[in-house]
């Protein structure tokens, strides 16, 4: 028995988990990848998957807080995704290997654990600086209305309808601002887009240069709908988008600038920008056929998401306007005349990465002065009032290229000398090296080259059903996070980037050559592809027995799982059952924290660890009867530690402890030496275990309470939210 069997600290960790989840490591910030896991809660699933039952839980969080090395050990991740159970295990001394089929996420791996010299990737900088940037620069050039020249930080453009009904011309503006900070509301006039500033929001703010009265936040459009000023008719958005037969045409209005004599400021746009503007339009014409621009149409069939496609987007190209077209093939121009491969590579993370704030995508974040990232919805979501980014950047400013590389380098110095964000007595917070590790891993061909060195990584573009490069019995410990079902479409969002590294990689990686990232044999939930529950159940079938038969015969398969619905644990439960895995614990930790995305509902906050073994489990407590009152005990006594740990809890947190101690005791109890070989129902234990949630939080809150021996509103609350867990989860 291994630690994770028996204990995690959680009392520490998720305190440390939820920190992390609003503040990723600087690994995890080098380039966007979705639902990426926490690095400290694998960091501790590590540690404690190869430290022994008996060792004490302050060791284990010593161990996490001081350092470790486990040389030898090889952890195989075969949903590598984002990197960190391979960043993690690296860090902790492992051997790694990494599967995914995605090739963006296989880069974005590669380039986080690949060591590099720092002095050799500003030297590569500068040189960008030196080139590419003068030419970008030149686009994003204003007039100052001190009378000086001033960068451009943000263009505004304003999408355009036509009225279906009276043939008006409609600009969507949501609202008329363009700030609100510092008690100081900036906005603009509807009529002649006069900037105009005020102490506080006016609803009847009047123009002081044509007389104009309106109210700045009262726009014409929002969500998917706008209102003709001129005959008051309210239609749909995607209708004019219909009518016109293309994506609806978009108009300059303003821009926020940086002086170097008067700081920020916003203004109208003038004939300088209009002409600035007309310019880079006329040079995008002259030099488009030689332009580094992806030329693949958006796929249209089998789209899980139909934006941005029914809003008259054809092709990815069209997602950017000219100017930014211009300046990103010119500056991916640059970096692919880089003489060497590593530092060209980062560069081209820095690039990619940059991509979601410098697309017609992005809308400006009016109360944080910033751009907002085109996936911070994790969704093709069009904008009708699109905020164009400075693509090199100025002094300040978000997602530019300045911002992106500065990201890569703070990423690739924290791999040198890691640390960990602690919380002292008082609830400070403070970073503590982990004495001599690093996150280096130098990339191998083979397994036989694995086996034969230290700091490797064996990373594969491909699918895991397939993993015949490892011998049997060779992995001390698989440890990932496979997909959801349905919760995330990876390669319909990884398109956006693929397309654009694709013209820089695929003379060197052979999985980089196909027009587009999706693969047929892609395990995922989606039924516009086809895509049923039983394809996504067999193919990671097939995945986990190949775990089994790569994994050591006392070796552990971990990975983690959170879901509020009945049907994907039992899902889940037979998959292992049927690859030979029985479950034989399930501790709970915090999640992905307020940015996760990596769930079926919004405010799911906590996974399952689920810890397995190969069959047979042996469990000589198997007998049916005891099985439910096992569910109860263990899952009540999750629960109450989750709240000694100080976190809040819900109805859907427990509902996803109750279920994870269902599938445990249920796997461990399937044919198991007290029951004989008459199987236990998945489906109706799950379904009677869901309607007694509120028994687990009554007692579970009853203990607690006892426990502390004072008041807490917070957990008298519990019983409250739990109440209407049967009600919620009826369905």
């Amino acid at each position: 028995m291994k630690l994770i069997e028996k204990t995690l600290p959680v009392e520490q960790l998720n305190r440390v988990a939820m920190a992390e989840g609003n503040a990723k490591r600087p690994i995890y910030r080098m380039h966007k990848w979705w639902a990426r896991r926490l690095g400290s809660v694998f960091r501790m699933i590590t540690l404690s998957a190869f430290s022994d039952h008996e060792d004490p839980e302050d060791l284990a969080w010593r161990r996490f807080c001081e350092g470790a090395d486990l040389q030898g050990k090889i952890v195989l991740d075969p949903f590598m995704g984002g990197g960190t159970t391979i960043a993690e295990a690296l860090r902790l001394g492992c051997k790694v290997v990494g599967v995914d089929i995605n090739p963006v996420a296989w880069f974005i791996t590669k380039k986080e654990i690949e060591p590099v010299d720092l002095d050799a990737l500003d030297s590569a900088f500068e040189h960008l600086e030196a080139t590419a940037s003068q030419f970008i620069k030149q686009y994003y050039q204003t007039r100052c209305p001190c009378g000086q020249e001033a960068d451009v930080m943000y263009f505004f453009w304003v999408k355009i309808a036509t009225c279906g009904e009276c043939g008006a011309k409609v600009r969507l503006f949501p609202n008329f601002e363009l700030s609100r900070r510092n008690n100081v509301n900036v906005s603009f006039c509807p009529h002649c887009f006069q900037v105009i500033e005020t102490k506080e929001y006016d609803p009847e703010t009047r123009c002081p240069e044509c007389g104009e009265t309106f109210d700045p936040r009262q726009g014409v459009s929002s969500r998917g709908f706008f209102r003709c000023p001129e005959c008051g008719d309210k239609q749909r958005i995607i209708d004019a988008v219909q009518r016109r037969g293309t994506k609806l045409r978009e108009e300059l209005h303003a821009l926020e600038g940086y002086c170097r004599t008067c700081g920020r400021f916003f203004k109208r746009v003038d004939s300088y920008d209009r002409a600035l503007w007309g310019r880079a339009k006329e040079e995008f014409a002259r030099r488009r056929d030689k332009l580094l621009v992806p030329e693949q149409r958006i796929p249209v069939e089998g789209r899980s998401d139909p934006r941005p496609v029914n809003h008259g987007y054809e092709y990815f190209w069209q997602m950017f306007n000219e100017r930014q077209l211009l300046c990103l093939s010119r500056l991916l121009e640059d970096i692919v005349a880089l003489p060497d491969q590593n530092t060209r590579e980062l560069m081209l993370i820095a690039f990619s990465d940059c991509l979601q704030t410098n697309t017609m995508f992005c809308k400006y974040e009016i109360q944080w002065h910033k751009i907002s990232p085109f996936f911070g919805l994790h969704a093709y979501h069009p904008i009708e009032r699109p905020t164009e980014n400075n693509v090199w950047g100025t002094v300040y400013g978000r997602g530019t290229f300045v911002k992106c590389f500065q990201k890569v380098r703070r990423a690739k110095e924290y791999c040198q000398q890691p640390y960990e964000r602690l919380f002292d007595l008082r609830g400070r917070r403070f970073s503590k090296r982990t004495g001599t590790e690093c996150i280096e891993g130098q990339p191998v061909e083979t397994f036989d080259k694995l086996l034969n060195a230290n700091k490797v990584a064996l990373l594969r573009c491909g699918n895991s059903e397939d993993l015949s490069f490892i011998p049997n019995g060779e992995i001390d410990a698989v440890i990932t996070d496979p997909p959801y079902f349905d919760n995330v479409q990876y390669s319909e969002l990884a398109d956006f980037f693929y397309v654009w590294l694709r013209l820089a990689l695929q003379d060197v990686y052979p999985w980089f050559r196909p027009e587009l990232s999706s693969r047929p044999e892609e395990i995922v939930k989606s039924d516009n592809l086809g895509k049923t529950t039983t394809f996504f159940r067999e193919g990671l079938t097939r995945v986990f027995k190949e775990c089994h038969r790569a994994l050591k015969d006392e070796g552990l398969m971990i990975f983690t799982f959170h879901h509020n619905k009945t049907w994907a644990w039992e899902s889940i439960a037979e998959t292992l059952l049927d690859a030979g895995f029985y479950i034989s614990a399930s501790p709970l930790v915090r999640s992905e924290g307020k940015s996760g995305f990596h769930s079926s509902s919004g405010n799911i906050r906590y996974d399952a660890i689920l810890v397995c073994r190969k069959q047979p489990s042996g469990w000589d407590e198997g007998r049916a009867s005891s099985v439910k009152e096992h569910i109860l005990h263990d899952a009540a006594h999750w629960t109450r530690r989750t709240l000694e740990s100080g976190m809040a809890i819900n109805a859907v947190d427990v509902f996803t402890i109750v279920m994870a101690k269902s599938i445990e005791y249920l796997t461990k109890a399937y044919r198991s030496p007290g029951i004989g070989n008459k199987p236990v129902s998945i489906a109706s234990t799950l379904a009677e275990m869901k309607d007694l949630v509120d028994v687990v939080a009554e007692q579970s809150r009853a203990e607690f309470e006892s426990s502390l021996r004072v008041e807490n509103p917070e957990v008298k609350q519990l019983a409250l939210y739990l109440r209407e867990s049967r009600r919620r989860y009826s369905s």
